[in-house]
Formats: C-alpha cells, sequence, structure tokens
C-alpha cells in the first residue's frame, strides 16, 4: 500500500527556518521542500536527532502498528481530537514505507510497536538525513537560536548565533524538557511564550518513579512479568496500567511504571501498589492457593509462591506482610493465607517520592491546543509560526506513539510551511 506522502512540486522562491532536528523536524523539511519551499534546519547539538538515536534503548520504536485510529485512541480525548487530521494526513505506515525505500526495513514485535530490523536508531536518523540531503535541505548543527523574530501579527525570521536569518515562516520543533542532556531544554516554551502562548504546565511522563520507603538493594534489576500496577491518592484509583515493571535503585520503572507515571507527578500525595495476578479475581487467587496448599501441604509456603513470583522478593514480600518464609503449608493459618492473596492482589509498593521529569521519555504539557490550527500547526496568534511534535500538549504511552505524533504534526506543517506565501 502506498501513500501520497507528499503535496506539490512546484518551486517557490521563499524560505522556511525549521528548529530542531528532531522527528517532527525531519518529516517537516521533507515534506516542506517537496512542496517547494527552500529549507534550513537548525539545530544546537553537534549532532541531529539525538533523542531518536537514544530512543526505545538505542533501537528506537518508530512507530505503533495499527490504523490511525488505533494510534488516537492510545491518546486522551482533546489531544485524539487535535491529532485525528495529523495521523490521517501521515499514519504509521507512512513512516514504514518511507524508511524502506530508504533501505531500512522494520518489523513489528506482537505489542505491536515497530522497529528497524538492524535493532539500530542511528540507521533511522541516517536515512532521513539521506533523503534531505538528496532534496537540498540544509541542516545546520551547532546552531545555537535566540528567539524568534516577529512584529505584532507576522513571524519575520530567528535570532541565530547573534545574527538576524529572515524567514516567510518558521516551525519550533525543539521538543519538551526531559533528557535535557539531549538539547531539550524547554527554549521552544520561552519563545512561545514571548509571542503571546499559553503553555501548559510542564510535567514528566514515561518516567521512573521514586518509591519511599526504599525498596530492598537486592532488588534492584528484578522484573515483573504482566501485572497492573496503580496510582492511589487516598481512596481513589486515579491511574492503572498494566505490563511489565522494573526494580531500581530509587524504585520502579518499566513499561507499566512509565505509563503511570504522569498521573503520579500530578497527584500530591499518592501510593503505587501492583496487582500480580490481573486476570484472576481475590477468590480465584485463594482458590489456587489452597489447591497448592492441599497438594503440596508438606512444602514451605515460600516455595508454593516461586511458579508466581520471582524467586528473590518472595522471602522479603512474606516477611513484609508478616508471614515466616518458612512455614508449612499445613500448618498456615486461615488469616496468613488471606494475607497472602491480599498482597498478591492489591501489594502497596510504597508512597511516591518523586518523579524526575529530566528523566522522562516525553513532557506533558506545553504549547496550549487551542492556540493552534490541528489542520496546519500555525499559530492562532502569529502568522507565519508553527509548531510540531512534544512542544505541543500532547503526551501518549510507551509504544512508539509520541514519535508518530511528531511524525505526523511535522507532516502537516510541512505542507502549509512549504505553501505559507500570502503573508502581509
Amino acid at each position: 500500500m502506498h501513500f501520497v506522502l507528499f503535496r506539490g512540486m512546484e518551486k517557490k522562491e521563499q524560505s522556511v527556518v525549521i528548529i530542531g532536528a528532531g522527528g517532527a523536524g525531519f518529516i517537516a523539511a521533507l515534506t516542506a521542500s517537496l512542496n517547494g519551499a527552500s529549507v534550513v534546519v537548525l539545530e544546537k547539538n553537534k549532532r541531529p536527532g539525538i533523542k531518536i538515536r537514544i530512543s526505545g534503548g538505542g533501537k528506537c520504536n518508530v512507530t505503533h502498528e495499527g490504523t490511525p485510529d488505533e494510534i488516537l485512541a492510545a491518546f486522551s480525548p482533546y489531544q485524539r481530537r487535535f491529532l485525528k487530521p495529523a495521523l490521517f494526513r501521515f499514519p504509521g505506515e507512512a513512516i514504514i514505507q518511507l524508511l524502506a525505500d530508504e533501505g531500512v526495513p522494520t518489523f513489528a514485535r506482537e505489542n505491536g510497536r515497530v522497529f528497524p530490523v538492524s535493532g539500530r536508531a542511528d540507521d533511522v536518523v541516517d536515512a532521513l538525513l539521506r533523503i534531505l540531503k538528496r532534496r537540498g535541505v540544509e541542516v545546520r548543527t551547532n546552531a545555537g537560536v535566540h528567539g524568534i523574530l516577529s512584529d505584532a501579527s507576522c513571524v519575520s525570521g530567528v535570532a541565530v548565533d547573534g545574527a538576524s536569518l529572515a524567514a516567510r515562516a518558521v516551525l519550533v520543533a525543539t521538543g519538551g524538557v526531559s533528557y535535557r542532556k539531549t538539547g531539550t531544554t524547554g527554549d521552544g516554551f520561552a519563545w512561545a511564550r514571548a509571542v503571546g502562548h499559553t503553555i501548559v504546565p510542564l510535567m514528566p511522563a514515561l518516567a521512573p518513579i521514586g518509591v519511599a520507603p526504599p525498596l530492598p538493594p537486592s532488588w534492584r534489576g528484578i522484573a515483573l512479568r504482566n501485572g497492573t500496577l496503580f496510582i492511589v491518592e487516598g481512596t481513589r484509583h486515579v491511574k492503572r496500567c498494566t505490563g511489565d515493571l522494573l526494580f531500581t535503585h530509587e524504585g520502579i520503572s518499566g513499561p507499566a511504571a512509565l505509563d503511570c507515571s504522569h498521573a503520579a507527578a500530578a497527584c500530591g500525595n499518592a501510593s503505587v501498589v501492583w496487582d500480580f495476578l490481573p486476570g484472576m479475581d481475590a477468590a480465584e487467587v485463594d482458590a489456587l492457593l489452597q489447591k497448592r496448599i492441599v497438594k503440596e501441604r508438606g512444602r514451605i509456603i515460600q516455595t508454593l509462591l516461586f511458579d508466581l513470583l520471582p524467586n528473590r522478593i518472595v522471602p522479603d514480600l512474606l516477611s513484609m506482610i508478616g508471614v515466616p518464609p518458612e512455614t508449612r503449608g499445613y500448618v498456615l493459618s486461615a488469616s496468613q493465607r488471606k494475607s497472602i492473596v491480599r498482597m498478591l492482589k492489591h501489594w502497596t509498593i510504597g508512597n511516591v517520592s518523586s518523579v524526575n521529569i529530566d528523566r522522562g521519555e516525553v513532557t506533558a504539557g506545553g504549547i496550549a491546543l487551542s492556540e493552534v490550527d490541528r489542520h496546519t500547526m500555525q499559530s492562532k496568534i502569529i502568522r507565519g509560526l508553527y509548531f510540531a511534535g512534544e512542544i505541543l500538549d500532547v503526551d501518549g504511552p510507551i509504544g512508539g506513539y509520541n514519535l508518530q505524533a511528531a511524525f505526523s504534526t511535522g507532516a502537516v506543517a510541512g505542507d502549509h510551511l512549504g505553501h505559507h506565501v500570502e503573508l502581509p
């Protein structure tokens, strides 16, 4: 299946500046150039695409398998409405096709996450750079942008390295504020605020969660598989995420924790609770435990749980709930058994002590979507100024959704950057 990736080929005398050589900036530059614009991409880092290069542990989760509607379903309702034109304009299949045509085939894992077959994020960045080079797009690295130039209603260029660079249209695709060492230091938010845009408060998303009191050091590196994590504030379950969990030096990470981290950060006083067996209710877990005890009544309870839990954490967990790990099945009391069932279904890992925004894979919050035209990505405040990617108030779950949103919003912005000639 092939997509009409780019519209129009007529060359126009115009200048487009794109700030940020990431997913949104790359696709916007390509689309704008193929729509006739003369494009320069300004990147403050020594190398373009740094955040893509480290994404997915260096393997790059390019997108998520599925239709545009299936991908949109992963976002909140108001984000879904904003992203819908972009996802249908440039769906996941479009970036897959683009990379395949450039010699970088991809594959989808069982969970729908799409990666390059090579397992190298660098291959994705290098492929996009090759395409841009063929199109004559200039990518300037070590380019320090200091601000957006505009009058009361219209953009006129950017201030870069102590000089002014005139432009008929400017796209800001500078990302958020997570992983600041990659260059995402929030510059774009300051520029947007300076010209009148509202910035929805920035919060961590897809970030590890710190837990107090500290977990046993011996647990570090242990993974819990296919459970459900709850963020609980008082008696209210604020968020639930099913997947794997990983114990770290500061608390918890892994897909379930990352997907719950935004909710954890937004709560004033929350705890994290884990369900080891989400496919069973408490009565079913109790029946399973009783069956095991009857069948192997002479075994100690610790070994009876080895098939359900990582062996290294079982003695500690039993001790935490007051059940001696060496207790034989035939002497286990009903109250002790009930305590084990409660632990298996509703184990309070601890209180949320921190969610570090700099450790997040993406930033929640950003430029208010009500101030950006979802059909063009142009500012509703300053003509000729566009936004795409993570700088927008868009954040999806782990699994390639956020990079796809960057590609898609970049494509829409590029379409209109390339035809932006009606400035006063």
